[in-house]
């Protein structure tokens, strides 16, 4: 989102189209990642679960379930929605007789934006149900068994279909695929067609 933003909105802007940009940005993003969860370290908000024979925030450290909520769930979706808001601001803002190249590379990389917000989507609907089991368990003060069990259920059914969905929302991927399928009927249809002469001649 952050390079499509660049591209759309700071395009004249030579500094933000630097290739080595993006390729730096990649390791500085997983370090801010690092830092922004080490607080649930450092408050010991990470316990074993001896019914899970792993380690996780336990539903009942409301600190920890909140930080790591906020920063995994409401932080991202935050900054998607004002990059969002501020790329369709700017195309809209932009005089009609801008070259019919120009409006489509907008179109396009707004579009990606859009994929990317149905992504996020899938991901929040996906989750839920863990978060429906997190507020029970705060109203309630009682922990459901299978809670994190139906956590990570939506986490893997979510990977499997962004997975699938990958491939038809990203169009090069989509003709890459559509491609080698033509390609394999054509081979199978010229392995078929001589066998069934063989057949017919004998």
């Amino acid at each position: 989102a952050f390079y499509r933003l660049c591209r759309i909105v700071y395009s004249n802007h030579r500094w933000f189209q630097f290739y080595w940009l993006y390729v730096i940005a990649i390791p500085v993003q997983l370090v801010v990642a690092f830092i922004v969860l080490c607080p649930i370290m450092i408050w010991r908000d990470v316990t074993y679960l001896p019914n899970e024979y792993y380690c996780l925030p336990a539903f009942t450290q409301t600190r920890g379930i909140l930080w790591g909520t906020l920063t995994a769930y409401g932080l991202p979706v935050l900054l998607l929605s004002l990059i969002y808001l501020r790329i369709t601001i700017f195309i809209r803002q932009q005089p009609l007789n801008q070259t019919l190249r120009i409006k489509q590379r907008q179109q396009r990389d707004l579009a990606a934006i859009q994929r990317i917000f149905i992504n996020v989507g899938l991901l929040l609907a996906l989750g839920t149900p863990g978060a429906v089991l997190l507020i029970m368990c705060f109203i309630t003060g009682i922990e459901h068994p299978l809670t994190y069990r139906i956590m990570w259920v939506g986490s893997a059914v979510a990977m499997a279909i962004l997975s699938i969905q990958i491939i038809f929302m990203t169009p090069q991927l989509k003709n890459i695929i559509t491609i080698r399928r033509q390609q394999n009927r054509v081979t199978t249809l010229r392995v078929t067609i001589p066998m069934r002469v063989i057949v017919t001649n004998q």
